[in-house]
């Protein structure tokens, strides 16, 4: 048997349309449940397929992992495949929350929240060619049709810190990715997330929050429980509705999985999760689930161990790879906090929202932190290296011209104390988030007071790319630019933006010290070679042509 496993994540339509240097854990987790019942299997990436679909003959089995911005490529993906084969499809990912577009989608069985244990079942069967829907019925975190119509089980429940352990993503697969050697790699150090919080804004059902204040000062285990059934977080995030409390990954399965990955050719690792600021501390409120975004404080003991062991691997001592972690909460940074990630993590970028200026809005929201702690977090993070990147949504329930205003007064400060990045998103309602029933805003270019926040983000962006010329950046090249192929693409080790440098054959496959010279466009800046540091291990010559690196 041979199983066709194809990355849809981050691919819209069919085309890679933003963060395209990310490999991500979920697909890696997969692998290693087929690795680990000695199954073939090959890794296609989304655009690999739609455009070049003759890939998937001669598999037996499709499977495909989206978000439910991807339904495009999947849509895309499941046409090309019925042409190759009658197999069975199995989808997972995020995408598989969103009811409606299941119900659109030609598939046998889908995954629904944590999908390692409902995997593993399927995979089972499938392998004892006995996949007898009857024997789903029931069965959490499935959905699958039968006698042409959808049967939804429900999420599947969340899996222990200890079954967490168990499942090891793959590292093998990593190679089967283009550009590999030189894109972000994810490593999930967290799963869920501490807001119990919910939102005080009136909901489209009718529900609104009784001020019972239990989610604020309630025990940990009660807070898991609305009185009103609001489902817990921020009102726009469904992470703790199908992922549950934060659960920490162990020390030495993270190190050990990074190890692995810096030996296959890693050169830029992220530690993974919706807050990273989270990790350890579940084990301080052992056994209770941790659902209080505020107490206890981050457990820096266990996070600076963590650090340290990976700081001390050969590479990442030497400057070759770079370890990085993306999300954390703005209220857990203190001085204390921000001194450690600087010891470590010092040069590389750190993502924190703010979302809404507007304190009002922000705690209507279910936010866990005040805006003058968004504005302190960057400060501080600033003042021990690290370069903030700063989230604000428009189009959020709840905006007005005050929350606009108040919003553009915050981007403002954020920038002068240093955020390098200020990233904008438009809200979209997810399933399983209390927003879920709300209407998708227009985009920015069509609501005035959206505009106005999109417009201060790219103004104040630029800027701070000005900032960036005539420095020095350590970069890892990927391949010629489709576009210009005078050109070589290349991503800086600490993150940042694409930097394009001349494409001479001794610079391709190599670490190099460049000079940013000019802005080219918006998110894409050019350079000069200083120096070349070190060849990468893994290279392809050719990448280019299987999937554009920009």
């Amino acid at each position: 048997m041979r199983i066709a496993l194809v990355d849809c994540l981050g691919r819209g339509g069919g085309k890679r349309y933003a963060t395209i240097d990310v490999i991500g854990v979920g697909p890696r987790t997969i692998a290693g449940i087929l690795e680990k019942y000695n199954v073939d299997y090959k890794l296609f990436v989304g655009e690999e397929v739609v455009y070049n679909p003759k890939v998937l003959r001669g598999f037996d089995v499709l499977l495909i992992s989206a978000m439910v911005s991807d339904s495009g490529c999947v849509g895309r993906v499941l046409r090309r495949w019925r042409k190759y084969s009658r197999g069975y499809v199995i989808l997972g990912g995020p995408l598989t929350l969103d009811r409606q577009l299941l119900k659109n989608l030609e598939f046998n069985v889908a995954i629904v929240g944590e999908g390692e244990v409902v995997f593993e079942k399927i995979l089972k069967l499938i392998l004892e060619d006995n996949l007898d829907f009857s024997k789903l019925k029931g069965v959490k975190g499935t959905v699958y049709r039968f006698r042409k119509k959808v049967i939804f089980n429900g999420l599947a429940e969340n899996l222990t810190g200890e079954l967490l352990n168990k499942y090891k993503a793959s590292t093998k697969i990593l190679s089967q990715y283009p550009f590999y050697w030189a894109a972000r790699v994810y490593v999930e150090v967290v799963r869920g997330c501490s807001n119990f919080r919910r939102t005080s804004i009136k909901l489209p059902d009718g529900k609104e929050c009784i001020k019972c204040n239990v989610c604020y000062s309630g025990d940990l285990e009660e807070r898991l429980n609305c009185p009103v059934n609001i489902p817990p977080g921020c009102g726009y995030c469904g992470v703790p509705s199908y992922f549950g409390p934060a659960r920490s990954k162990s020390i030495d399965v993270i190190v050990d999985e990074v190890k692995c990955l810096i030996d296959e050719g890693a050169t830029r690792i992220v530690l993974s999760a919706p807050d990273f600021l989270d990790f350890g501390r579940d084990l301080l409120v052992k056994p209770k689930p941790l659902t209080d975004p505020r107490e206890p404080p981050a457990n820096i003991e266990h996070i600076e161990a963590l650090l340290s062991q990976l700081s001390d691997i050969r590479d990442v001592a030497k400057g070759y790879v770079t370890i990085m972690i993306e999300n954390i909460k703005p209220n857990l940074v203190t001085e204390e906090v921000a001194k450690v990630l600087g010891k470590y993590l010092k040069g590389t970028t750190v993502h924190l929202g703010i979302e809404s200026g507007d304190e009002y809005h922000a705690r209507m929201l279910g936010r866990p932190n005040t805006v003058e702690e968004g504005v302190n977090a960057v400060k501080l993070l600033r003042k021990y290296g690290l370069r903030p990147y700063v989230y604000f949504i428009h189009g959020l329930p709840g905006q007005t011209e005050r929350t606009v205003i108040n919003t553009l007064r915050i981007m403002d400060l954020v920038y002068r104390y240093g955020a390098e990045k200020l990233t904008v998103y438009r809200f979209r309602p997810l399933p399983y988030s209390a927003f879920q029933d709300f209407k998708e805003p227009p985009p920015a270019v069509k609501d005035k007071l959206s505009a106005r926040i999109y417009r201060k983000a790219r103004d104040l962006n630029m800027l701070v790319k000005r900032r960036m010329l005539k420095k020095r950046f350590k970069v890892v090249s990927v391949a010629r630019y489709p576009p210009d192929r005078r050109f070589l693409v290349t991503y800086p080790l600490t993150h940042g933006p694409v930097i394009l440098v001349p494409s001479k054959r001794k610079f391709r496959g190599k670490i190099l010290e460049v000079i940013a010279k000019d802005i080219y466009r918006e998110r894409v800046v050019r350079g000069k070679v200083n120096k070349i540091i070190r060849e990468v291990k893994g290279y392809r010559y050719g990448d280019e042509f299987r999937v554009n690196p920009i």
